[in-house]
């Protein structure tokens, strides 16, 4: 189906009102061919929208709407299986028919608003996971070129919250994924919450469904239905310094949450933006969660503007505390 301005509101969860020039709803690999006849000088593709702002209230390009359905199990043998998803999925979805098939290696990354094409892109994590622990490859799609092309996971060149995909330089469509998933008990208990929760509840841990409820609760006790109050999850990424400057923070902050990460010391986010006082703090209809610093939130009818002004805010507030640049998780569209 295609559409001529189309309001985006329902297809973003911060419920931003944005019309779009055109849209075009891609179910099938026929519905491909059409394309290369609507391509503008601006393309976006867009998943469930849980991580994209946009900035304005017209799109003047052309948005592709991902809606393509299907898992399968392509291999399988007495230690793992490989999956093969479409991108259009919903990744809770996915995440249910793997937990429902006692397949391991997905179940920490429960309850994240995502379509599958999109957590690639953003190489989704939390709970000690992510997404390229168990991804193989993808296969894309370009309408420019009207060619495909097969990415193994060295190729996406994973990072935090990063893959190849996240700032193409062509424009590619990932269409399908496929995953390795491990048939024998496998539990990821490395994170803190999880730890704590387990030791405290006295949980054994015996199947990926055990272990998606606990990451589902401590999700929900942490950030708000998008339902009631619309918003991206974590809005800004956690930054990581040089093992240098590290210890000059520590000095100053004894109290300073901090992680290894591979090119340096990785810092918590919310915990720097609830030392600036934004945490629970509402500038008009956006504020920052009172639960979780790292989400902001809509109360009523937020605008883009105001949006953008309250991370500028934040944003420069811990510039001028911690000397820390503070990036964006979520994508702006423009």
């Amino acid at each position: 189906m295609i559409y001529t301005d189309y309001n985006l509101k329902r297809l973003n969860s911060f419920a931003l009102n944005c019309r779009a020039k055109t849209l075009v709803e891609i179910k099938s690999e026929a519905d491909l061919l059409q394309l290369p006849n609507l391509l503008d000088k601006k393309n976006i593709i867009l998943g469930k929208g849980c991580n994209t702002i946009f900035a304005n209230e017209y799109f003047d390009g052309l948005v592709v709407y991902l809606q393509n359905k299907g898992i399968s199990i392509i291999e399988e043998n007495t230690d793992y299986v490989v999956i093969e998803a479409f991108a259009g999925e919903d990744w809770d979805d996915l995440i249910e028919f793997c937990c429902n098939n006692n397949f391991w290696g997905i179940e920490n990354l429960a309850a994240i608003p995502s379509s599958v094409g999109a957590a690639i892109v953003q190489n989704i994590g939390a709970y000690g996971s992510e997404i390229k622990d168990s991804f193989l490859s993808c296969l894309t799609y370009n309408p420019i070129e009207n060619t495909w092309k097969e990415y193994n996971n060295e190729e996406c060149a994973f990072g935090y919250r990063y893959s190849i995909f996240k700032y193409p330089k062509r424009f590619e469509i990932i269409w399908k994924i496929r995953l390795r998933l491990s048939l024998k008990p496998n539990p990821n208990t490395s994170y803190y919450a999880i730890k704590e929760k387990i030791e405290k509840e006295k949980i054994n841990i015996s199947s990926p469904s055990q272990m998606k409820e606990i990451v589902t609760q401590i999700r929900n006790s942490k950030l708000p239905d998008t339902k009631l109050l619309p918003n991206c999850g974590s809005f800004f990424k956690n930054p990581v310094v040089s093992e240098e400057d590290f210890p000059k923070l520590e000095k100053l902050y004894p109290n300073i949450p901090s992680y290894p990460a591979p090119n340096g010391v990785k810092l918590a986010a919310g915990w720097l933006i609830e030392q600036t006082g934004w945490k629970g703090k509402r500038v008009g209809n956006v504020g920052m969660h009172s639960k979780q610093a790292l989400c902001m939130v809509s109360y009523g009818d937020a605008t883009a503007k105001e949006i953008l002004y309250l991370a500028q805010e934040i944003t420069n507030s811990i510039k001028e505390k911690f000397n820390i640049e503070l990036e964006k998780e979520v994508h702006i569209v423009l």
